[in-house]
């Protein structure tokens, strides 16, 4: 992630421990490594930042083959496969594109939107250059260095001819000409060999395909040790530490290792001290597992990550804390055990990530393997009540990354099973759910129908948890359309339900609903939100956290009290775009409290930014435009304001 690699460079820069930067979010860390690139020139090397876009927002990003990046595609929605997954990290790159005196060398199987104008050529900043392989006396010089020796016109002609000077290939090459026992590293004896070299038959494939073959050739010739190791690193998705390697390999001889660096397929970061495989050789190592190889390995790996101790899952606080838990559902993906799969990710792993970390990207990587005939669909390879778990925890993902119709969807699958088995409880908080996506759409007539079919059902089936859910967003509702008498009675039975919900329910929600109810009607107070925030800390519940810092910079807006409102505007923004999101009302609310203290430089050129933005709030917009003075733009924002208010008409505005 672009914030990790944030961290490490200024941690680089200015020879502070990393650990210094680890609270800091991608917007903050950007500007502060911006600053030092404008300061000094630093030549900074981005390697495979495919890796943060889109068409590799999937669990098995790790193994996809260079011949298959061309024609990635969104697996979750309708995205653009070069944005990249987390809007600020698209911030980030366009930002770097002008950080003069520095340069920025990036490697990349496919070119990040945000780096091309809207005809698809490169933006001021950016050079962009296609690389083939070496060339032919470069590739000649990196198969010497590994110790090959032949005539040097008969080595370019069939490095080129056949891996197009491939720097990996070439490396791999090496390695097997090295290990030709009869006369090793001697190309010429190799090459003019039937049962070696010239077993190679390539004269037919293509590029691609004589790559392949050779790697393939490359893998075949390593002994079982070295293939083990191959294979398990195979099904991981990242670098590992000698100590899980070993723990993965059991009896592994230390000089396996050197044999597999030595044939060019097992690298090794002297810095991080963390072995990994070259996604080229991952993916071919993949793919050539046999099931009965990828059933007993895929084991070993899930036996150890399962075995590691941790920090509960519901105390977790960044991705770090569940790392072991995403190795295992990822690897019993790839074995095909979607049920046990389920199982891992259903509870405490799932919450946290929804919930703790708002780690929208990484849960849905990990749920669209079950939806393999799209989200509308229930996995056909687990039991129901597990496919309506992971199609309700799709449906809560997609609503907050703005896929509102593919939330839809997947809501709607959840409530077909609880209709199908006449689980009432479950369809009221499905009903729940979709309201959730119908009031993000503004139809507020039918979220209203479904919050009282919840509630109404919620009653049937006499669940006290599933009334105290309905009753809250029944009084969310009430609240936010003004409907101030009924909201206080429905408040009045809610509220001395207690909070002891466990898993169900997360510490401060409440509280927050109701100290925006009191802001919306005018007597909010800092104890409502104290006491909010307290609860929501306490509770690991880093939404509500969030919201409540949006909340308070709002208020605070109001009052006028302008570098206090920034304060909590900026912990708000930034928590949204750690995990991925904009918030539409307080990125323009910031702005305007950055104009009142004149930190903006250029404030029309901000809020046009903020006015071309996918998510807009018209209302600060047009907040913004009128503190600017242009009451043009503020006039044109604020109609469109009141029509989106408007929605359905009376009484739903």
């Amino acid at each position: 992630i672009m914030a990790d690699f944030c961290r490490r460079a200024l941690a680089y820069i200015t020879r502070e421990p990393l650990g210094s930067f680890k609270k800091l979010k991608t917007p903050e860390l950007g500007q502060r490594l911006l600053r030092h690139l404008q300061a000094r020139p630093w030549l900074l090397v981005l390697d495979g930042l495919e890796r943060v876009l889109v068409a590799y927002h999937r669990f098995d990003a790790a193994q996809v083959a260079d011949e298959d990046a061309s024609q990635l595609t969104d697996q979750i929605a309708q995205r653009d496969p070069c944005a990249a997954i987390r809007p600020e990290d698209d911030d980030l790159l366009r930002a770097l594109a002008a950080a003069t005196p520095s340069k920025l060398l990036v490697t990349s199987r496919l070119v990040p939107r945000v780096l091309l104008n809207s005809a698809s050529q490169a933006i001021p900043g950016v050079l962009r250059v296609s690389l083939p392989g070496l060339r032919p006396a470069d590739a000649e010089a990196l198969l010497r260095s590994c110790g090959v020796t032949g005539d040097s016109q008969a080595i370019q002609n069939y490095l080129k001819s056949h891996c197009d000077c491939h720097p990996l290939v070439t490396g791999v090459l090496g390695g097997i000409i090295n290990d030709y026992l009869p006369a090793r590293g001697n190309f010429d004896a190799w090459a003019a060999d039937p049962a070696s070299g010239g077993q190679l038959n390539l004269a037919d494939l293509n590029l691609v395909q004589k790559r392949n073959h050779i790697l393939k050739a490359a893998l075949g010739a390593v002994p079982a040790k070295g293939r083990q190791v191959l294979s398990i690193l195979a099904l991981l998705s990242e670098a590992v530490d000698y100590a899980t390697l070993s723990a993965l390999n059991p009896d592994l001889p230390p000089d396996t290792v050197h044999d597999l660096e030595r044939r060019g397929l097992l690298q090794y970061d002297g810095q991080t001290k963390r072995y990994d495989l070259h996604p080229v050789v991952r993916g071919i190592a993949a793919g050539g597992l046999r099931p009965e190889e990828k059933e007993g390995y895929g084991q070993r790996v899930v036996d150890h990550f399962s075995a590691q101790a941790h920090r509960p899952y519901h105390e977790a606080e960044t991705l770090e804390d569940v790392r072991d838990a995403l190795h295992i559902v990822r690897t019993l993906l790839k074995m095909g055990r979607y049920q046990q799969a389920c199982d891992a990710y259903r509870g405490d792993l799932s919450i946290a990530l929804a919930f703790n970390l708002e780690a929208n990207a990484e849960d849905l990587s990990l749920l669209r393997p079950f939806f393999r005939q799209g989200w509308a669909t229930l996995p056909d390879a687990v039991d129901e009540r597990g496919g309506r778990y992971l199609a309700s925890s799709a449906g809560i993902a997609l609503e907050r990354v703005d896929e509102l119709r593919e939330s839809l969807a997947a809501y709607g699958a959840a409530l077909a099973c609880d209709l199908r088995a006449a689980n009432w409880r479950g369809a009221g908080i499905s009903m729940t759910n979709i309201s959730w996506t119908l009031r993000a759409q503004n139809r507020l007539a039918q979220e209203d129908r479904c919050l009282l079919s919840s509630l109404n059902l919620a009653i049937l089936s006499d669940d006290e948890d599933t009334i105290f859910t309905a009753r809250r967003y029944r009084f969310r509702q009430l609240a936010r359309i003004g409907h101030w008498a009924d909201a206080k009675a429905i408040w009045a039975l809610l509220d001395p339900m207690g909070r002891n919900w466990g898993r169900t329910y997360r510490p401060g929600r409440a509280e927050f609903d109701y100290a925006q109810f009191r802001f919306w009607q005018g007597d909010l107070s800092e104890e409502h939100l104290a006491h909010a925030e307290q609860l929501a800390q306490a509770g690991k519940n880093r939404i509500t956290i969030r919201l409540l810092h949006g909340l308070r910079g709002e208020w605070r807006l109001e009052r006028g009290e302008w570098a206090l409102a920034a304060e909590s505007l900026r912990e708000a923004v930034s928590m949204a775009r750690a995990v991925g999101q904009t918030d539409a009302p307080v990125e323009p609310q910031l702005a305007l409290a950055r104009f009142q203290l004149g930190e903006l430089d250029d404030p029309r050129h901000e809020a046009e930014q903020l006015a071309n933005a996918r998510r807009r709030s018209h209302g600060a917009l047009a907040d913004l435009w009128l503190a600017i003075g242009d009451r043009e733009q503020a006039t044109k924002h604020a109609l469109a304001a009141y029509q989106w208010a408007w929605a359905d008409g009376e009484p739903y505005v």
